[in-house]
């Protein structure tokens, strides 16, 4: 493919399927408080560290953890038992220096970056359940330069995007052979007094794909700001944006331009997707008070790909993480120093 051709029609398609309105971004016709859930898992007598992400394959909950062992765990759904333990961190045989900011199940394949030494690694998941450390992983470098500086992957057919901060664009897009595409993107709000690259590094994102669809979904942190793309023939057009109320705020600190969590809300942050829905958990409180709270939230939002609001769910309790497939959505409990892994029916 011509990278030339592929360029981000933003300026001429824009097509954003809702009208800025003050309705706030939580307000839903149909909300649907929880008063139920299955317990699915516990960490009594396993003592996990803290979960960052979770993902679910073929009756297996992933999750990634932080300040722990080995970085991921694979638990059995049906049984609730931890089946396998995988991904020592250091510079040996089967370790990794880093596991990047999050993770990709494609297929059967676990997916991750290091990214200190600019790799993607995929892990076969049937692999690990038969042996936690001799694992055969394959690899390959992605591009990293000055201009060019992804920290989160998602894939969309042969595609590998990424949000991170870039020179020119607001993500990055590698081709089937890991090259740059050449194209511009802009911000959906205004950021006149950032430029280039520091532009990423100020707004950070996370970003999601459904390969179904061929859509991706990019939810901006400390705000109240997602976009839905769609990649057609050889273009990638922006169909939604939120009608946002709250842009992250920023302020100046030692010369230089930061999120001012004070002023910005905590807004839109962990984000899971299926083939039908975007989910997020939420927070109106300041990014600061929410902070305080381990990010935790009762609110979880959910959108088709059309950027529609379809419901809200509102849960007993606190939850710092979620993920969904065709059926369920699952969430991670923290209480009284336990990990707890809960699901409920959409």
């Amino acid at each position: 493919m011509n990278n030339k051709l592929f360029l981000m029609a933003l300026s001429v398609v824009f097509c954003i399927s809702c009208k800025q309105t003050n309705v706030n971004i939580d307000a839903f016709n149909q909300v649907i408080e929880v008063s139920t859930l299955d317990s699915i898992y516990s960490d009594e007598e396993d003592e996990l560290g803290v979960i960052t992400d979770i993902g679910i394959y073929d009756g297996i909950l992933i999750a990634k953890h932080m300040h722990d062992e080995y970085n991921f765990s694979l638990i059995d759904l049906a049984s609730g038992k931890l089946l396998q333990r995988w991904g020592r961190k250091g510079n040996g045989s089967d370790e990794y220096l880093d596991f990047g900011s999050n993770f990709v199940i494609q297929d059967s394949l676990l997916v991750f970056s290091e990214r200190m030494k600019k790799k993607i690694h995929y892990v076969s998941i049937p692999n690990v359940l038969k042996n936690s450390d001799s694992v055969d992983v394959a690899q390959a470098f992605y591009p990293y330069t000055v201009d060019f500086r992804p920290t989160r992957f998602c894939f969309l057919d042969t595609y590998k995007l990424a949000v991170g901060s870039f020179k020119e664009g607001r993500f990055g897009v590698l081709d089937s052979n890991d090259s740059i595409m050449d194209f511009a993107s802009g911000y959906p709000f205004g950021y006149e007094e950032i430029e280039g690259i520091y532009r990423g590094n100020v707004f950070q994102s996370d970003i999601k794909s459904n390969n179904k669809q061929r859509k991706f979904v990019i939810s901006t942190f400390a705000s109240d700001v997602f976009e839905i793309y769609q990649l057609s023939d050889n273009c990638v057009h922006r169909t939604f944006v939120s009608p946002y109320a709250n842009i992250p705020q920023i302020k100046q600190k030692g010369g230089r331009f930061t999120v001012d969590y004070d002023k910005s809300i905590a807004g839109l942050m962990k984000m899971a997707v299926s083939d039908d829905l975007i989910c997020f958990t939420y927070s109106s409180l300041s990014y600061t008070e929410a902070a305080a709270m381990d990010m935790a939230s009762r609110e979880i939002l959910c959108f088709n790909w059309k950027g529609e609001k379809v419901k809200k769910y509102i849960l007993p309790f606190p939850i710092s993480n979620l993920s969904i497939d065709e059926h369920y959505i699952y969430v991670v409990r923290y209480q009284n120093d336990r990990t707890i892994v809960y699901r409920f029916s959409l």
